[in-house]
């Protein structure tokens, strides 16, 4: 094989390499870990999917009201190391989420340890959603 080729080849390997790091972001660049907000609402969506789960809330009360907050949880893997499954949360659940909203003022939070109350029930597990 030439020196050519296998450069070629190579280059190719690192960038399939190169695709999946570049798509994870930092969670410190995005939200601020510093501060919380409260989000009370009904569930929208649930999204149970790789790299991260995501709630979709109908925000009831506060500065969001009448809005769709969207709120970033781990992966399905460290969801499920603490108890969660697909169907811990549920279209037309009523959530009370504390999370470390966006940066730069989207309607997205992230849930890493978050207080969180389900249907008026504190969640039974750590919520240790990072």
């Amino acid at each position: 094989m030439s020196a050519s080729a296998r450069l070629s080849i190579w280059g190719f390997v690192l960038a399939l390499a190169a695709a999946p790091a570049s798509a994870h972001h930092s969670a410190a660049a995005t939200y601020a870990a510093d501060e919380t907000t409260v989000v009370k609402g009904k569930v929208l969506e649930f999204v149970w999917t790789n790299p991260h789960c995501h709630v979709y809330i109908d925000v009831a009360v506060g500065p969001f009201k009448g809005r769709t907050y969207t709120v970033e949880l781990g992966s399905p893997a460290a969801l499920a190391g603490d108890g969660w499954t697909k169907a811990s949360l549920g279209p037309g659940d009523e959530v009370v989420m504390t999370v470390h909203p966006s940066r730069t003022g989207a309607l997205s939070g992230l849930c890493r340890r978050c207080a969180l109350s389900i249907n008026g029930a504190a969640w039974r597990g750590p919520a240790t959603v990072e």
